[in-house]
C-alpha cells in the first residue's frame, strides 16, 4: 500500500453514503480514519487547486477541508458568484472528486479564518436591528438564505451523486460565544441545529468547538490538543465519532511580528495521542495557508497566510513537516483496521511515575499499541509485551504485532526524525533573485497624491463620522478635513495633535505639511499623538487626517457594532476640536473613486519617475513594467504542468508600506516592519519540542528580520505577449526601482511515491547519466547530462544539493 491511500471507497464514480458511529464517520457503512487538511481556495489561484489536491494526498490524506466564505460569494446582497476566478467552489469541489479526495464543506456563514470580518458581507451591518451570531431575526434570515444557497450550489456533490462532500459546518466555534449571549445564545445554537437538519441532506452536519449539546449536529474539537478532551467526550455523547476539525500545525503572523514555528515532533505527538485516544478524524488547520489576496485579510495580519503549513504559500513542499507527518499518516491509515475496528482503548500505566502509558487496539495476539511518554525532558524505559523499549521524551511511539510474530514492530516514533527529513531540515527553502531586466526601471512612472479638494468631499457633519460607516469597507482611507481657528498661536513648544480612540492607522496633516504615521495593533483603538510644527502663524488652520483600516476584524463579539476611524476626541493644542465642520470622502484619490484600484495609465498625471524630483516621497502611485515574456523565458518551463512550473515572489524591501496589484489582481497590503530583535524578545529565546506549545511563548524565528519581504506573484495573473504592470501604491516612501523578482525554491531530492525521484524526465536523465558511465563514454558525456538534470530542477524551484550535504 502506498502513502496515496485514500479510503478504501474511492471518491468519483458511483454513489455511496455517509453515517457515523462512535468509530468514526461510516463511508458505504463502514467506519473510516480520515486523514484531512484544510486548503481554503480563495486564498489560492484556481490554476494552483489541482497541484495542491495532488500533493495533498501524497501527503497522505484521504480529505481536503475549507470554509464557504460569504462575502466572497455575496458581496451586493442576492448577487451570488461561485462561478469567477477565486471564488469557483464547484470547481474547487471537482477537481478534489477526480483526485479522490472527500471534503469536508465548513459553510458557517462565520469563519473567522484570520479573513476579514469574519466572512461576513459588508452589506449585513446595515440590516434593520441585526445583532451577529445570536437569536436576531434578521441575521439569521440572512444565515439562513445564504446556507440555503450553498446547499444547492453543492447540491450535485454529495455522495448519492458520487460527490465528495461527506459532511458540512454550521456556525464556527460558537461555544466560545454561547454563554456570553444567555438565552439567546442557547436559542441561536438550537437554531443552527435545526436549519441544518432542514436542508435533509445525506451527510452528517458538525458544530466545531461547541461545548453544549444542541440536536442533528455532531460536536468537534480545535486546539493544538484535544486528546484531553475525550475522555468526558466520551461519557457526554458515546454516540458521537471524535472528531479534531482543527489541529493547528503553525499559526498566523501579523505584521512586526517574528514568525510562528511549532516543531514537527510536537505535531506528530498531539496527533499520535490522539488516535491513541480513540480519534479517528484529524484536519490540519491549514495543511495549505496560501495567500490573503487583495483586502481580505484580518485586522494587522500578513498578505501571506503560509501558516507554517505542510505547502507553503507558493504551492510547494515545506518538506521537513510534510514528511515527517506523511510517514504517520501511512501507518495510520494502513493499520486503520485496528482503529475503526475496535472500541477506544483503556489506558494502560507503564511506570510508577504515571508519564508512561500505552493505549492498544487489538487483543495479545494482534495489535496495534500506541505507546506515551508525557515527560518533557526525559526518556523512559519501559517493559511492553515482554520487551525493554525506550521511549524518547514527549512522544509516542506505535508498534504493531501480527499472529505468529514473537514480538511487535515499531511503525513510528514522533519524536525520531528520518534522515530525509534532517536534511530538509538542513536545507529550508528560499528564494533565487532573477537577476535579468525583466523589470524595466527606466519605464517606471509615478503619480503623486494630494489630499483631496473639499468640492470633491461630499460628506458632511458635525463631527468625524465612523470610518466603515462613511466607505462601507470598499476602501481602506477615509478622508477628514476641518478648518479651525488656530488654538496653538502663542504656544512655545510641546504643541500636539491628539487622536483619541482611533484605528487602525492614521497620516495627518496641518495646512498641507506632513505630521507623520501613527498606527495602533491588533484589534485595539489607540490613541494617535502627533508633534505639531512651532511656527503655525496663520489665524486659521486646516487639519486633515487620512485614517485607514488593515482589515476588519474576524473574531469577537458584536462585530455589527465594529468601529474604525476618529471614533473619540480631537485635540489641537489642548483644545478639543472634536465639534465644527467637519468634510469626508472615502477613497484615497483625489476624484469621485472610493475604492483603491490604481488609477488609469492613460492619465496624463503620470510622470517619469527617474525625471522626478520628488523620489522617495510619501503618497505616490508607482506604475512598474515587467518583462513577462523574459521571466517566462528564464523559466525555462512548460506552464502546463502545474506541479512543477516556477513560482514568482516579489521582493519589496526597498519599500515602506501600501498596496500592491498585478496588472488588474489586487496582491495585497504590503508593510516592511521588522520583528523584534530576539536579544528583546522571549519567544525568539527559547524553541523546544518537549511540552505544551503555545505561539505567543516560543518558537518565534526570523526575529529582527521583516515579517514579510515577498509577496505571491500567481503564474495565472501574468499575461505573455503584452504589457505586465505592477502597481504601488507606496503610502510612507521607497524605491521602486530595487524592486526585485524571485523564483520561491525548495529541496529536489526527496523520494515521493508516485513519481519516482520528481519526475519522468528526471529519471530519463539520471538514466543517461548512469549509462554514460557504465558504457565507459568517460565524464564529458556524463556531465553534460548531470549539466541537463541540474537545468530541469532549476527551472522548476528545486535547488541542487550537493553530494556532500546529503
Amino acid at each position: 500500500m502506498h502513502i496515496g491511500r485514500v479510503a478504501d471507497k474511492q471518491v468519483p464514480g458511483e454513489p455511496y453514503t455517509v453515517g457515523y458511529s462512535a468509530r468514526g464517520l461510516l463511508i458505504d457503512g463502514q467506519p473510516r480514519v480520515l486523514t484531512t487538511g484544510a486548503i481554503h481556495y480563495p486564498r489560492s489561484t484556481p490554476e494552483m487547486w489541482d497541484s495542491l489536491m495532488k500533493k495533498a494526498k501524497r501527503g497522505g490524506l484521504n480529505t481536503i477541508d475549507t470554509y464557504v466564505f460569504w462575502n466572497m460569494h455575496e458581496r451586493i446582497k442576492g448577487h451570488y458568484n461561485f462561478a469567477t476566478d477565486r471564488a469557483n467552489l464547484p470547481l474547487f469541489l471537482r477537481l478534489a472528486r477526480d483526485n479522490g479526495l472527500f471534503v469536508m464543506l465548513r459553510i458557517g456563514p462565520y469563519v473567522c479564518a484570520e479573513w476579514n470580518y469574519g466572512g461576513f458581507p459588508q452589506w449585513l451591518r446595515h440590516e434593520p436591528d441585526v445583532v451577529f451570531r445570536t437569536y436576531s431575526e434578521s441575521f439569521m434570515a440572512s444565515m439562513q438564505r445564504f446556507v440555503g444557497a450553498v446547499v444547492e450550489v453543492t447540491r450535485k456533490y454529495m455522495p448519492e451523486y458520487g460527490g465528495p462532500i461527506i459532511g458540512m459546518q454550521i456556525e464556527n466555534e460558537y461555544g466560545d460565544h454561547q454563554w456570553s449571549f444567555g438565552d439567546d445564545g442557547n436559542r441561536y445554537a438550537d437554531w443552527c441545529g435545526a436549519t441544518a437538519h432542514s436542508f435533509n441532506l445525506t451527510v452528517p452536519w458538525i458544530m466545531c468547538r461547541q461545548y453544549y449539546p444542541v440536536k442533528h449536529v455532531i460536536p468537534t474539537q480545535n486546539d493544538f490538543y484535544c486528546d484531553q478532551y475525550l475522555d468526558r467526550y466520551h461519557e457526554k455523547y458515546p454516540q458521537f465519532p471524535d472528531m479534531w476539525t482543527e489541529m493547528w500545525p503553525g499559526w498566523f503572523q501579523r505584521w512586526g511580528e517574528a514568525a510562528p514555528y511549532r516543531p514537527i515532533e510536537d505535531i506528530s505527538f498531539a496527533v499520535a495521542k490522539w488516535f491513541a485516544y480513540g480519534g479517528t478524524y484529524v484536519s490540519y488547520y491549514m495543511y495549505q495557508g496560501g495567500t490573503n489576496f487583495g483586502r481580505t485579510s484580518g485586522p494587522f495580519i500578513l498578505t501571506s497566510y503560509d501558516y507554517e503549513g505542510f505547502i507553503d504559500e507558493y504551492g510547494l513542499e515545506n518538506w521537513p513537516k510534510y514528511l515527517h507527518l506523511q510517514a504517520l499518516h501511512r501507518v495510520l491509515l494502513d493499520n486503520s483496521q485496528f482503529i475503526t475496528g475496535n472500541p477506544v482503548p483503556e489506558q494502560q500505566n507503564l511506570g510508577k511515575s504515571g508519564e508512561t502509558s500505552a493505549r492498544v487496539y487489538g487483543g495479545k495476539g494482534e495489535y496495534l499499541a500506541f505507546l506515551i511518554n508525557t515527560d518533557a525532558r526525559k526518556n523512559r524505559t519501559v517493559e511492553f509485551d515482554g520487551l525493554e523499549i525506550e521511549l524518547h521524551r514527549w512522544s509516542v511511539t506505535l508498534l504493531r504485532k501480527q499472529h505468529g510474530e514473537a514480538n511487535p514492530t515499531v511503525l513510528y516514533n514522533t519524536a525520531a526524525l528520518s534522515p530525509a527529513v534532517r536534511h530538509a531540515q538542513a536545507h529550508p527553502p528560499g528564494f533565487r533573485p532573477i537577476t535579468s531586466d525583466v523589470i524595466k526601471t527606466k519605464s517606471i512612472r509615478e503619480l503623486g497624491i494630494d489630499p483631496p479638494h473639499s468640492e470633491d468631499m461630499r460628506v458632511r457633519a458635525g463631527r468625524p463620522l465612523e470610518h466603515i460607516g462613511v466607505t462601507d469597507d470598499r476602501s481602506d482611507y477615509l478622508w477628514y478635513r476641518t478648518t479651525v481657528r488656530n488654538p496653538c498661536t502663542g504656544q512655545t513648544g510641546g504643541q500636539k495633535l491628539v487622536l483619541q480612540d482611533a484605528g487602525d492607522v492614521a497620516f495627518a496633516f496641518i495646512d498641507g505639511r506632513a505630521l507623520g504615521m501613527q498606527h495602533g495593533r491588533q484589534d485595539s483603538l489607540a490613541t494617535f499623538a502627533f508633534d505639531v510644527p512651532g511656527d503655525l502663524a496663520n489665524k486659521t488652520v486646516t487639519l486633515s487626517v487620512l485614517s485607514q483600516t488593515m482589515g476588519m476584524a474576524h473574531n469577537q463579539q458584536h462585530m455589527e457594532s465594529y468601529a474604525r476611524g476618529l471614533l473619540g476626541a480631537v485635540k489641537l493644542c489642548d483644545k478639543d476640536i472634536t465639534e465644527g465642520k467637519w468634510l469626508m470622502k472615502p477613497g484615497l484619490m483625489d476624484n469621485h473613486r472610493s475604492d483603491d484600484s490604481p488609477p488609469d495609465l492613460d492619465s496624463p498625471h503620470w510622470v517619469s519617475y527617474l525625471r522626478s524630483s520628488a523620489k522617495g516621497s510619501a503618497f505616490r502611485w508607482y506604475s512598474v513594467e515587467v518583462d513577462v515574456d523574459l521571466l517566462l523565458d528564464g523559466a525555462d518551463d512548460d506552464e502546463s504542468d502545474e506541479e512543477n512550473y516556477t513560482r514568482f515572489g516579489i521582493d519589496l524591501s526597498s519599500m515602506t508600506k501600501g498596496q500592491l496589484w498585478i496588472n488588474q489582481h489586487h496582491l495585497g497590503r504590503y508593510w516592511l516592519r521588522r520583528a523584534p530583535e530576539k536579544r528583546d524578545y522571549s519567544p525568539c529565546q527559547h524553541c523546544d519540542f518537549g511540552g505544551w506549545f503555545w505561539p505567543d511563548n516560543t518558537c518565534r524565528q526570523k526575529c529582527g528580520e521583516i515579517s514579510q519581504r515577498y509577496y505571491h506573484l500567481p503564474r495565472s495573473y501574468l499575461t505573455p505577449g503584452a504589457k505586465n504592470h505592477l502597481y504601488l501604491l507606496e503610502e510612507v516612501g521607497g524605491k521602486p526601482e530595487n524592486i526585485v523578482i524571485a523564483k520561491r525554491v525548495s529541496l529536489l531530492h526527496v523520494h515521493q511515491p508516485e513519481r519516482g525521484w520528481v519526475s519522468v524526465a528526471c529519471r530519463l536523465l539520471l538514466a543517461v547519466c548512469i549509462a554514460a558511465a557504465l558504457l565507459g563514454l568517460g565524464m564529458g558525456l556524463g556531465a553534460v547530462a548531470r549539466k541537463a538534470y541540474d537545468r530541469y530542477a532549476a527551472r522548476r524551484g528545486y535547488l541542487r544539493i550537493d553530494d556532500d550535504d546529503e
